[in-house]
């Protein structure tokens, strides 16, 4: 029934009256719906604490596993303060010896097997030069002393560090075990790890 029907039924009533009698809110039907969120809110409590739970179950029921580094191969160079982390292969393979302020890294097989006098002769697979001066890479390089191939690796307040490559042949070209020794140490140069302490003492 429309308002004009209902209107017409009951006889000349107000249409304000009919108005507001239209704008009664359903409190049952209100109720019902209250009911229904509330019940909604409780369910997705219950569904997101389930999921947490079970989700801190997961992640503590994995086994914990932390890994121990195995012991670095490494050689410290006290006058200088720089420690090399060197790779774990190189273990008894390799020698460092100081000459006048620098430092020889040899293959020792290569420098055993030539009995070369001269340190600078066989088996080198690099050598840590002292440059007086603090210089940045870019000094060094407009100085023109990278005669050789070369590693930047720090300066301190009076002198800068280089690490050179041999610009020769380090190996007796007649041995081939020898020779892969020596290539697959000097292919792994790059990984070494050179760590300064105490820069600014010198």
């Amino acid at each position: 029934m429309n308002k004009k029907q209902f209107s017409e039924h009951i006889g000349n009533i107000d249409e304000k009256l009919v108005w507001q009698a239209e704008q009664i809110p359903n409190y049952r039907k209100e109720r019902h719906h209250k009911k229904i969120r509330a019940f909604t809110g409780i369910a997705a409590a219950i569904a997101l604490m389930a999921c947490s739970f079970s989700a801190g179950a997961f992640a503590f029921a994995r086994e914990v596993v932390v890994e121990v580094p195995a012991k670095q191969e490494m050689a410290v160079l006290e006058d200088i303060n720089l420690t090399m982390y060197l790779p774990n292969s190189w273990e008894g393979k390799y020698s460092v010896v100081k000459h006048e302020q620098n430092y020889i890294v040899y293959n020792k097989q290569a420098k055993k097997a030539s009995g070369a006098k001269d340190p600078f002769d066989s088996g080198v697979l690099f050598y840590i030069v002292k440059y007086k001066g603090s210089m940045t890479p870019e000094r060094f390089e407009k100085n023109g002393l990278d005669f050789t191939g070369y590693r930047y690796l720090f300066s301190t307040k009076d002198s800068t560090y280089i690490l050179h490559y041999p610009g020769d042949v380090q190996w007796d070209p007649s041995n081939p075990e020898q020779e892969a020794a020596y290539q697959q140490m000097a292919a792994e140069i790059e990984d070494i790890r050179f760590v300064v302490e105490n820069v600014l003492k010198d």
